[in-house]
């Protein structure tokens, strides 16, 4: 049964997607040492500094806020549950914070929600599913999370190959490398 997320998904596109599942992980981003490692090394939070080693490996410069926004920063996303993330929305009225940083802090520290991607929802998109990319919109991004959950719970047995990341980050990964493979068949 298709979960309402899904409600109408171009089902040909996505068991295509499924098909190809195994062989796009392979061409894409999967064997990350160095992601794997901050995967591991920041799961739970447990103060400011890891959201700090997170803002580092993902290129995120640093932001002078003062303690009162870390802290509050630090409560939101330890209250905020999978897959809801309307907790979120305090966040975004900071400078610099978006739905993409959220979506890298929430993904590394509790091993579960998908990185926010435009790529991803561009392949979400020949699918017949409506997803934007807009970072500074959380509805888009509740989309988004809510997508890529009914991917991952309609995926045929089988597709989703067994790996030490998280399924999300499977179907983020296989989506945004079928989507630049459908755009170079495209261009050529």
């Amino acid at each position: 049964m298709i979960p309402t997320s899904l409600f109408e998904i171009d089902t040909e596109a996505c068991n295509e997607f499924f098909k190809l599942l195994p062989e796009l992980l392979i061409k894409s981003e999967i064997e990350d040492p160095e992601y794997e490692s901050m995967l591991y090394d920041t799961l739970e939070l447990n103060g400011y500094d890891q959201i700090k080693k997170i803002n580092k490996y993902i290129g995120f410069d640093e932001q002078k806020w003062d303690d009162e926004i870390n802290q509050e920063i630090i409560y939101t996303l330890e209250i905020t549950n999978y897959p809801d993330v309307s907790m979120l929305e305090n966040l975004l009225s900071i400078n610099n914070i978006d739905c993409v940083l959220l979506s890298n802090w929430l993904h590394f520290l509790k091993n579960i929600h998908p990185i926010y991607d435009e790529k991803a929802c561009l392949a979400l998109e020949l699918m017949n599913l409506n997803v934007p990319f807009n970072p500074n919109d959380l509805t888009c991004y509740s989309k988004y999370v809510s997508v890529i959950e009914g991917l991952k719970l309609y995926a045929p047995a089988g597709a989703l190959p067994e790996y030490a990341l998280p399924r999300q980050r499977l179907l983020q990964l296989g989506l945004v490398e079928w989507y630049s493979q459908k755009m170079e068949k495209s261009s050529s």
